[in-house]
């Protein structure tokens, strides 16, 4: 594996522990994966945020990096915590938890994470554009970074995201390398989409089948508003139920263009709005969630107003949804219900 001369440097401990302790593990993660080199990087999105997520060895783990003098060298953002910090949920989680839950928020900020951030869509708060390396470890941000606007991230582990925004580097890898994103597989959505809730139905769907790089062709009959969150859905959805990220979707994704006239040679999968519906009503119930990934406040805005005859059908009673920390001071005009629908903010 080619390191640089910075590289080896950090490496053997000249620019501090903390740096030298992130670059062993990266090159050693480098090295199981048989990356030739890293990378260098601009953005890093660290997860594992939740105490319930890292327990007590999370934030011993952190202090530890605190202790060896650990700081970021890149802009980077983290995922959201536990509900147990909201002062609305307080009363349902002990002390103790609350004040890790806390410390998690306190230690990765003073290392230098953006304290505005902790939201699953790093991509509201600094836009990645075509071909930026980064270092993500979120699977709806990673595969709404490659998809969606042509960015380069593997789906990064808490840790390897943690040490790549200390390092500044990354492995050289993967979604990082153009032979890893060209399409394996065509599926073919053979009808409209029209809602959020099918976006969402038919990405989860498709997650249980696609076994590559899928190539997607697929119509939207949806306000152009709109578009972009059922995109994000859709994808998130995709996301949850394969390892899958980067879909390549004809007319979208900017690497598309290169596959219009190649992708036809390629296994095809045709989904049906048959299987589709027997899948979405399995899982109906009277509760609907929305904000994974976060919305903002325009955005849900925008939803309640196209949507609320299709909540109506639907039968739903509760509606849950989960917003950034930056966006919590313009909640409170949406607080109460909905012409008899409850909402809940997280």
């Amino acid at each position: 594996m080619y390191l640089g001369k910075w590289e080896e440097k950090a490496l053997q401990g000249e620019f501090g522990e903390a740096l030298q302790l992130s670059m062993n593990v990266l090159v050693k993660v480098c090295r199981a994966l048989k990356a030739e080199k890293l990378v260098e990087i601009s953005h890093a999105h660290v997860s594992g945020v939740s105490y319930f997520n890292i327990g007590d060895e999370g934030i011993e783990f952190l202090e530890d990096l605190v202790k060896k003098g650990a700081k970021t060298s890149i802009y980077t953002t983290a995922n959201p915590a536990s509900i147990a910090f909201l002062d609305k949920f307080r009363d349902s989680y002990s002390a103790e938890i609350i004040v890790k839950q806390r410390k998690i928020i306190d230690i990765l900020i003073s290392i230098g994470i953006d304290r505005k951030s902790f939201t699953c869509i790093p991509y509201k708060l600094k836009t990645p554009v075509l071909g930026e390396h980064l270092a993500w470890a979120e699977s709806s941000a990673v595969i709404y970074a490659n998809s969606i606007l042509g960015a380069k991230t593997n789906r990064e582990g808490g840790v390897t995201a943690l040490m790549a925004a200390i390092a500044g580097r990354t492995c050289f890898s993967g979604m990082h390398l153009d032979e890893n994103r060209c399409p394996t597989e065509t599926i073919v959505i053979d009808f409209p989409i029209r809602s959020i809730a099918e976006a969402s139905a038919i990405g989860l769907y498709i997650g249980n089948v696609v076994r590559g790089i899928p190539y997607i062709k697929m119509k939207m009959y949806i306000d152009e508003k709109l578009k972009n969150v059922v995109l994000r859905s859709f994808l998130a959805s995709l996301a949850s139920t394969s390892s899958c990220p980067l879909v390549l979707i004809e007319g979208v994704s900017p690497e598309a263009q290169k596959y219009v006239d190649k992708h036809s040679s390629l296994e095809k999968i045709s989904i049906d709005f048959k299987d589709v519906q027997t899948f979405f009503d399995s899982m109906c119930s009277p509760v609907l969630y929305l904000g994974c990934p976060h919305i903002d406040i325009d955005e849900l805005e925008l939803i309640l107003r196209n949507s609320i005859e299709v909540l109506k059908i639907l039968k739903i009673e509760k509606l849950y949804v989960s917003v950034p920390m930056y966006e919590q001071e313009k909640i409170l005009k949406y607080i109460g219900s909905l012409e008899g629908i409850e909402i809940v903010y997280l």
